[in-house]
Formats: C-alpha cells, sequence, structure tokens
C-alpha cells in the first residue's frame, strides 16, 4: 500500500513539474536542419504561428542547417526533454544519417520522441526552363554521351533524392556526377545557376518554382500524377519503376514527460489539421498526410528497416562518406 502511494505521490509531482514548462510563457524553439528557402524551411514557418495559437505561447523558428540536417537534430537530441526545443525533420534523411557507418551522428531513432508526421511530398526530377531536356529518356541519354560528367544535385547526401538519382543511374545503366547540398535552397540556386543540369526536388519546392517560370519538371517520382504538376507524367509511365519523396515530421528530444508530450502532440495535430493550414498548404501545393505519435513512430521503424540494407550496400560500395 505505501508503495503504491509513493508511486502515485511521484506521478503527481511528475505532473506538478512537466504542467509548468509549457504554461510559463516561455519560448518553443522549433528547430528547421536546413537553410531557409526549402520545403522544411517553408512548412515549419507555415505551421509556426497556427502552433503558438495552440499552445498559447511564442513559437520561433530557427534554421541550423549543415552535414545534411545533422547539425540540427543532434541539438535537438541533445537538448533537454521539456518540451520547449523541437525540430521540423526530414526523412529518409534523419534516418539514413544513423544507419550510415561511415557517420556518427550522436543521435538513433531512440534518441527522439515522435510528435507528428505533417507531409509526405513525393519528388520530381526537374531541370531549368530552358534546358533542351524534356523527358527522362533525353536525360538518360545526356548522361550516357558524357559518362560521369552530367550533373545532377539533390538536398543531402543519402536523402530521398540522393537515393532515387541512385535508383535512376541504376536502372538507366548511367552516372551521372552528383552533387550534394544542404537543403533545397542551395540545390536551386546551383540548378538555376547553371552549375547543375538537372536536380530532384520536392512537389512542393518543384511546383512553386514552376509557377514562377524558371524550372520545368520531366517527372514526378509518384505512383500516380501530381493534382499540383498537371501533366508531368510519373518516372514509372517512362520505363523508370521510382517511387520517392520526403516525409517531413516533428520530434522532440527522448524522455519527454508524457504529459508534455501530449500537449505537443494535440496542438500540433489541431494546428496541421486547421482550415486555415489546409488553405495554406494547399496555396503551396503541399499535401498533408498528418500521422500522430503512433502513426509516426511505426513509419520510422518500418522506414529504418527497408532502409538498412540499401544504406550498407551503398556503403560497401563506398558511397557514403
Amino acid at each position: 500500500m505505501a508503495a503504491r502511494r509513493r508511486q502515485t505521490l511521484i506521478g503527481l509531482v511528475g505532473l506538478v513539474m512537466a504542467r509548468p514548462v509549457l504554461a510559463q510563457g516561455r519560448t518553443v524553439e522549433l528547430i528547421v536542419p536546413y537553410p531557409p528557402g526549402g520545403g522544411n524551411d517553408i512548412g515549419a514557418r507555415a505551421l509556426a504561428p497556427l502552433l503558438e495559437r495552440e499552445l498559447g505561447m511564442p513559437v520561433v523558428v530557427q534554421n541550423r542547417p549543415g552535414a545534411g540536417s545533422q547539425i540540427g537534430m543532434a541539438q535537438v537530441a541533445r537538448a533537454r526533454p521539456d518540451g520547449l526545443t523541437i525540430a521540423y525533420g526530414l526523412w529518409p534523411q534523419a534516418t539514413t544519417l544513423y544507419l550510415d557507418p561511415a557517420r556518427q551522428p550522436g543521435f538513433t531513432r531512440g534518441s527522439f520522441t515522435p510528435l507528428a508526421l505533417h507531409v509526405t511530398d513525393p519528388g520530381a526530377i526537374v531541370v531549368r526552363v530552358d534546358s533542351p531536356l524534356r523527358s527522362l529518356a533525353d536525360l538518360v541519354a545526356a548522361a550516357k554521351a558524357r559518362p560521369d560528367d552530367f550533373r545532377m544535385s539533390d538536398n543531402g547526401l543519402l536523402g530521398h533524392e540522393h537515393l532515387a538519382s541512385v535508383r535512376l543511374q541504376r536502372l538507366a545503366g548511367v552516372t551521372f556526377n552528383q552533387v550534394h547540398f544542404n537543403g533545397a535552397g542551395p540545390a536551386l540556386t546551383a540548378l538555376l545557376g547553371g552549375q547543375t543540369e538537372a536536380a530532384i526536388f520536392a512537389v512542393g519546392t518543384a511546383s512553386a518554382q514552376m509557377r514562377q517560370g524558371a524550372t520545368r519538371a520531366l517527372a514526378v517520382l509518384a505512383p500516380q500524377e501530381s493534382p499540383f504538376l498537371p501533366g508531368v507524367p510519373t518516372a514509372r509511365a517512362q520505363g523508370y519503376d521510382i517511387v520517392a519523396g520526403s516525409t517531413r515530421a516533428f520530434v522532440a528530444p527522448a524522455g519527454l514527460p508524457p504529459e508534455v508530450k501530449d500537449r505537443l502532440a494535440t496542438a500540433l495535430e489541431r494546428a496541421i489539421l486547421s482550415p486555415e493550414h489546409a488553405e495554406k498548404m494547399r496555396q503551396l501545393n503541399i499535401p498533408i498526410t498528418f500521422q500522430g505519435p503512433n502513426g509516426f513512430a511505426a513509419y520510422w521503424e518500418e522506414e529504418e528497416r527497408t532502409l538498412r540494407p540499401l544504406i550498407e550496400e551503398l556503403a560497401r560500395e563506398g558511397r557514403t562518406p
């Protein structure tokens, strides 16, 4: 009986300690582990005001780019589990960082508390609007004509864009000069500046640039054509069975008190599923594919299971750092 009372007292103390953390006018730091201008930055800044409203406290977006999101994600993994530091990360990038045996990122899946899956945005293969390439067949022909010289950019080593490029090279029997950047912003700058000849972006990023008349998409890396890129055929329809995309989601450090986790997860769900956010994401051409903590955790576990053998194979080939 005494032990039961002691456990109850410990639980009440935990609740009392947890509750003030998100109720004393403190600020939630939302870490975006990529530079400004990319899909993660855009998605985080679109949601931050609504999350602030739901929590009743300031939410400040901080860009912490570098090493393919490793710097920002490691910062969150090391943070105090008090609910005041969360990350808006990118998958599979967050998973491939710790699966790569050549890296020591300072975290694994167990270093984080899953909070909410926000969007899964399919990839698209993109060229500059004045490029002579009009299809994947044109791209493959150009790469075959210049082995190891055709420059394809991605948003980061072992991200979905890089892995999709590896898949295309294997299926087409070509080798690109693969150029890795720390985020979509720098990769887009390189494409528009002519430093690279093609790139893979998420549809949300690709469609925004297409609307501005700067780029043209050759293929969508999804099972069906995207409503946000009308008329752009899938890679599968052009003979290359490639399905890839970026999943953006929210995590906190491991060890988050249950009440704090529940409050953050509930606030994120309400913000993500609000009519205002749905309209904003529609304008950005980014599809909402919300999942709560349990669904996101299951997604992450399955992704890790399927990616592990591929990353090990690439490491054996010397195609990781």
